[in-house]
Formats: structure tokens, sequence, C-alpha cells
């Protein structure tokens, strides 16, 4: 029963949203409760929500006649939801009301998150910007292999150029919420493979035990060499259309004090050239793999280092390796 900007921050998986409120009529009547009162504010929430009763009922009814049970929900479990279960019952569709609404689901997920305990060994693909991790991982999981794709979970690729055609990012919200499900759902697995990431991807964070699991996990390294990781960044991120050129310069803008004016203003230059391999190039060299290192780590450092020239020959080196593990 949430408005609509509510619904697209977060709500639980799989939740069908019937507003009562518009955005608009929600800030209204929550500016008559701050400033009015609580009883002028229902009579505006009664006087709004009264003529979309009947399509309200109508679309709950559509649902309650598949055999479905009906649970409402609202932010906290107050008004909204309260007033639509008693309607509902009064018209003989039996309804239930979620203590506490979306507010204490969220809790329930944090708090889940928070003592989850992953059975699984956590098997960690690491390597340079480029080499193809994530390619990698959906090569794996569509040969059934465990999978968690934190990225695609977060829609975003967890560096500056991390949103670029990507649209909006994942709320932590949801992020939480999905990575949660397949926690739970992969964690009869004997192992999980993700791929290597800090704390933080975008604007969410990965939850303490995924972390620990990862650091103590099992490390693979892939690689490749610098040209292939080149083509392969330009195919991903550039598609040429005018918006993804823009997120891409004010990228490249953002990168001023770590890479200086002058070494930038020659990076936009080339790329309002397309001059693209040499962008690329630079921002491998001066800038990600001095920051990750993967480049100057011994292989030996690893239990596999596995070439991935080749993205399909890489998977089957995996999954060998994993055959060899067990389980």
């Amino acid at each position: 029963m949430r408005s609509p900007s509510e619904f697209a921050i977060g709500h639980i998986l799989g939740a069908i949203n019937i507003p009562i409120f518009s955005d608009e009529e929600r800030i209204e009547v929550g500016t008559v409760y701050r400033q009015v009162g609580i009883e002028p504010a229902k009579e505006l929430g009664l006087s709004i929500a009264s003529g979309k009763l009947p399509i309200i009922v109508s679309q709950i009814q559509s649902f309650y006649k598949t055999g479905r049970s009906v649970i409402v929900y609202c932010w906290r479990g107050g008004m909204r939801s309260k007033s639509i279960v008693t309607v509902l019952n009064l018209m003989g569709i039996q309804a239930l009301q979620l203590v506490g609404g979306y507010k204490a689901y969220r809790r329930h997920v944090l708090d889940c998150l928070i003592n989850f305990k992953i059975q699984p060994k956590i098997i960690v693909l690491c390597g340079s910007t480029g080499v193809g991790k994530t390619s990698l991982l959906q090569i794996l999981k569509g040969k059934n292999i465990p999978v968690i794709d934190l990225e695609k979970l977060a829609n975003h690729r967890g560096s500056v150029f991390g949103k670029i055609g990507l649209g909006q990012s994942t709320t932590a919200h949801f992020f939480d919420a999905n990575l949660l499900a397949e926690l739970e759902c992969l964690n009869e697995q004997s192992y999980i493979i993700v791929e290597c990431e800090s704390k933080r991807i975008g604007n969410v964070y990965l939850p303490e035990c995924l972390c620990e699991a990862m650091r103590t996990g099992i490390q693979i390294l892939v690689h490749t060499n610098i040209e292939t990781r080149i083509s392969r960044l330009i195919a991903e991120y550039t598609d040429f259309n005018e918006t993804h050129s823009t997120e891409i310069v004010a990228s490249l803008r953002a990168l001023t004090k770590r890479l200086g004016a002058e070494k930038i203003s020659e990076l936009l230059s080339d790329f309002d050239q397309g001059n693209l391999r040499n962008v690329v190039s630079i921002l491998l060299t001066n800038y990600y793999d001095p920051l990750y290192g993967y480049d100057k780590l011994e292989k030996k450092n690893y239990s596999l280092a596995v070439n991935c020239n080749d993205l399909e020959v890489a998977s089957i080196e995996i999954i060998d390796f994993l055959g060899k593990l067990g389980g």
C-alpha cells in the first residue's frame, strides 16, 4: 500500500504495489499530520482514499481468487495497511496485515545478513581490470556452477566508471534482500564463486559475513594480455550513444586528482578523437593496474592461475579444478 517512490526505494521481493496515495498525496497527508495534527491528517487521508477503494478492492480480489494468501503492508504497519485489511475483510476477502510493515521486513533482512552463516566455500575470481571476470562468471553460471554476480545485484561495476550504461544503481534495500535470497538458496552447495570485490560496490556494501568468507576463501587468479583487456573493456563500456559518452567524460574528469589535469586533458582529447585504445591503455597502466596490483603478484600465491585469452577454455579449466575440490 506504499506510494510509488517508497516502493521504488525498497519492497518485499515479489510484492505487488497498489498504492493508496500518490507521492504528492502522501506528502500532503504527512504535512498535515506534522503541522496540524493526527485527526485532520486521518480525515484528509480518508477523503483521498475513499474514491479509490472500489478499484483497490477489485485489484486485490483478482489475486485472491487465484487461491493465494493476501498479506498487506505499508511502511510501519500503520493506518494504510490496517484500513485496507479492514475493508477487505468486510468484503469477504481474507487478508492479513504484516506486523511492523516494510520497516520490520527491512530489519529482518539486515539481522539475517548480520547473523548469516555461510556454509559453502567461497571461491574468488581475482584479476586485473578487463580480464573478463564478469563474463567468466556468466559462463560458469550457464554451466550450472553456483555463482553470485555481486556487480549484477548492485547494477554497478564497482569502479569510477562502474555505472556507465547501466542506469540507476540498485538501492541498498534491494541489494541486501536479493543477496540474502541468493545466499539462502545456495547455502547447501559445496562452494559459491564470486568476483573479487571491495566491501563497497557503488552505493551498496557487502555484509561482513561475505567479506570474511571471501578473505578466507579459495583465490583463483585469472589473467590475460593487455591488448585483450583493452578490447574487452571497449566492448563493455562503449556503444557510442550520447548518454554513455557524457558519462565517460564525467568519469574521466573525476580522476583529475589521481592522474593530474594534464593527463586527463590528454585522455579527453583522445576520447573525443575516437582513440579509445589509447584511452583505455593509459587508464590501465596509470590507474587501474597500480591501484589493484594483480600484475605484480606471484601466481604461486593463488590456488589456481588461469589464462583467460579464451574465456570458454578458462571456464573448463576452473570446472576441472572445482571437480578436484569435490562436491
